[in-house]
């Protein structure tokens, strides 16, 4: 039973994800268009190589490279935008569908609320995939058109580290809005957080304490490691992916025991 209260979620999401999706695929068309300028560029070379350390961690000093530019212009904004879509679909997934009185038919069914909690978790994790599936394969395909080919199993890694990064915020959101039921309060704290620690990660090779506890922050591993040029590390996605899948499995008790609205 909760395989079909899956599907319907999934359906229900659809449109929103194929919204992001065409206007991600812009984007991606929109940046990589500029590559042409940048390419084999001394004077930007220059410039970059005249930049503070801490924004040449972000950024690179390489920009005139296919994997330096996809990293310093391209997917140093993927942690805001996968942040966002993430918060708004897991507020949306519980808490949304119970505002809007979606929850009333599943919750009509012989389906535990525990096993529709994990079905929403699933569609989340699904939308994120499908959305990291269009930001690889827009990213690879202008890199084709606009002179900046990318090794296509390097990028996936990336592309991959990216969406598992933001996947512990839509979690979040997800596991809020079903213990709550207030989507607004889930989408706000999982994107806020995501995007708080992508500004605390630009700034930390200037502060000291945040240094010596970047090991903590996600993006550390997505952004500044430049996974695309220097190699994607397993371990992190691993534990990205871990800590995700507890978040919604803690609000369970709290969703199970409280009286959703309908």
């Amino acid at each position: 039973m909760w395989v079909e209260a899956f599907r319907q979620a999934l359906r229900d999401s659809g449109r929103s994800l194929m919204w992001w999706a065409v206007g991600l695929t812009l984007y991606v068309g929109m940046v990589m268009a500029f590559f042409p300028l940048l390419k084999d560029n001394a004077a930007i070379d220059d410039l970059l190589r005249s930049l503070p350390e801490s924004l040449r961690a972000l950024t690179g000093d390489n920009l005139g490279t296919p994997t330096g530019y996809v990293s310093g212009e391209l997917l140093m904004m993927m942690p805001v935008l996968l942040s966002v879509f993430a918060s708004l679909q897991g507020s949306a997934l519980v808490a949304g569908h119970e505002e809007r009185g979606w929850l009333e038919f599943p919750l009509a069914q012989p389906l535990t609320r525990g096993a529709l909690l994990l079905g929403r978790t699933l569609v989340l994790l699904t939308l994120l995939l499908a959305l990291g599936t269009v930001l690889f394969l827009s990213t690879w395909g202008a890199g084709q058109v606009f002179g900046a080919p990318l090794p296509a199993g390097r990028l996936a890694g990336t592309v991959a580290l990216h969406v598992l990064g933001a996947w512990p915020f839509g979690a979040l959101a997800l596991a809020l809005g079903a213990a709550t039921g207030r989507s607004g309060l889930a989408a706000g704290v999982g994107a806020g957080l995501g995007i708080g620690l992508m500004v605390l990660q630009s700034v930390s090779a200037q502060v000291p304490v945040l240094n010596d506890l970047a090991w903590l922050n996600p993006w550390k591993y997505v952004l500044t490691d430049l996974p695309l040029e220097n190699g994607v590390a397993v371990w992190p996605a691993v534990v990205f992916l871990l800590v995700g899948a507890a978040l919604p499995a803690l609000a369970a008790p709290a969703f199970g025991g409280r009286d959703v609205g309908r």
